[in-house]
């Protein structure tokens, strides 16, 4: 019994580190792609889809998933989603990278701030889950924040507003798929890798491509945007299982907030009076969202403790 327990608590311990791991990862992706600024944006987008295509099929074939990944292949219905999903994930991998080549890090850290909020805004009015009174402050905060710094500068935080859509559209569908996290990657992956392969042949034919001019060490960087790319969806899924939604809830603010220092601190992009504002209804958001059912819990806690 007690050998159960150890092993539950040891698991959960485990998944946060790797769930704390992740977000770092994807707090501090900026600094990783500014590495790669010489090479053409579409080349490197192209590269991190092919090496992460293949180190994803080598864990499917590790962890014996390959009848279940082929069986993805098999219903019409599901090919739909996938390709919808690859899409939408490749979409998102390309703004990703591209916030760092053209310094945008504090309004690309803008929409991760706003992901979670818009998800739980498809779940209301798309899945018709219920939404609380304290949900709706927080939706209607973060608006408010989006809105000033639309109308200040005069022109919508595009980045901020795709990476937005892009991730909580993909993190919807993949929710209404009810697929394996990892077959589900490696399914989008797949779908993606033929264009992506065709472009980089075509790139290296016309003499434009980037992999035969590369040194040894360039070329081990390349294939690292694999390793970027795929293993910490793959650590992401282990701590999942093993941690609270509530607990992930709160770590998931990290990396936007590590993007944001990195964008102001180390990048010298520009964070004017307009920004703070901005933000400063971004994060009320944020705090009245995780925040209210965290102090109702230990408010009831509080009464039980009394009441007894």
């Amino acid at each position: 019994m007690d050998n159960n327990k150890n092993c539950k608590v040891k698991e959960k311990n485990h998944g946060l580190i790797s769930v704390i791991f992740v977000y770092t990862i994807w707090g501090i992706q900026s600094l990783y792609w500014r590495i790669f600024q010489g090479i053409p944006l579409i080349q490197l987008l192209a590269h991190r889809i092919i090496w992460s295509v293949v180190l994803l099929i080598a864990l499917i074939i590790y962890t014996r998933k390959l009848k279940e990944l082929i069986n993805v292949f098999m219903i019409k219905q599901r090919i739909y989603y996938i390709i919808m999903c690859s899409i939408l994930i490749g979409s998102n991998w390309l703004l990703n990278i591209y916030a760092p080549y053209s310094n945008q890090v504090i309004e690309a850290s803008l929409g991760h701030y706003i992901t979670p909020i818009m998800v739980i805004c498809l779940g209301v009015f798309i899945l018709k889950e219920n939404i609380k009174l304290y949900e709706i402050l927080g939706l209607v905060t973060a608006l408010i924040g989006v809105a000033i710094i639309t109308i200040s500068f005069g022109r919508l935080p595009l980045i901020a507003i795709l990476l937005v859509l892009t991730f909580a559209i993909y993190t919807f569908l993949k929710k209404i798929m009810d697929i394996d996290s990892i077959i589900g990657i490696t399914a989008e992956t797949i779908i993606l890798s033929p264009f992506a392969l065709i472009y980089l042949t075509y790139m290296e034919f016309i003499g434009e491509g980037v992999l035969f001019k590369s040194s040894f060490q360039d070329i081990l960087l390349l294939i690292s945007t694999g390793i970027f790319t795929a293993i910490p969806l793959v650590l992401f899924t282990y701590g999942v299982k093993h941690v609270n939604l509530s607990k992930i809830g709160f770590i998931q603010y990290y990396a936007p907030t590590l993007s944001l220092i990195i964008g102001i601190f180390i990048f010298k992009e520009s964070f004017t009076r307009i920004h703070l504002i901005s933000f400063s209804f971004i994060w009320v958001a944020v705090l009245i969202v995780l925040l209210y059912p965290f102090f109702k819990k230990l408010k009831r806690t509080f009464q039980k403790e009394k009441n007894i």
